[in-house]
């Protein structure tokens, strides 16, 4: 009789147990891999409260109707050191609007959204400064409390932008 068919193999040498033991650990291995990169791509809530941003699209529609009743429409141009000028068209004679406010926001990373109030150089044109950290689509909105102007700006491939009333008329 063969003795070598009655004795008991080591556990480490069965190949069946190996991958009883794999499966359970990859698991644990893939869950420390998402905690990790949740951690360190968190990038906040959208929106806090989103019945009060709901409430408040009357206003924004306002601000757009209100740009596209005056007749706004700019283009903004970026350069290499970071200066921003925002140039209304020729048609448009007053900007209405003391402080006004650019908002840069990044379509996929809100954690890069930059808020900028501009200068005004004379009546038709605007500065500022702005270092842009990420590359991608940024979503422009050039406003006041009264008027809103919008746009977008694909970075580092395009250096200006047409800025223009979101609103169609009905």
């Amino acid at each position: 009789m063969n003795t070598t068919q009655n004795e008991a193999k080591n556990w480490k040498q069965e190949p069946l147990v190996w991958l009883l033991i794999a499966i359970p650990f990859s698991a644990v291995v893939m869950g420390v891999v998402m905690i990790t990169l949740a951690i360190q791509s968190y990038s906040g809530l959208v929106v806090d409260d989103y019945y009060k941003q709901g409430k408040q699209i009357n206003r924004v529609l306002a601000r757009d109707r209100f740009a596209h009743e005056l007749g706004l429409a700019a283009r903004l141009s970026l350069g290499d050191d970071g200066k921003i000028e925002i140039r209304f068209d020729p048609g448009v004679q007053h900007v209405p609007g003391g402080s006004i406010e650019l908002n840069l926001v990044h379509a996929t990373r809100p954690g890069l959204d930059q808020k900028l109030l501009l200068q005004s150089v004379d009546s038709r044109l605007l500065s500022g400064k702005l270092d842009l950290q990420g590359e991608g689509r940024w979503n422009l909105y050039l406003q006041t409390p009264d008027w809103r102007i919008t746009g977008s700006l694909q970075y580092p491939q395009q250096s200006s932008a047409d800025l223009l009333p979101n609103f169609t008329a009905e």
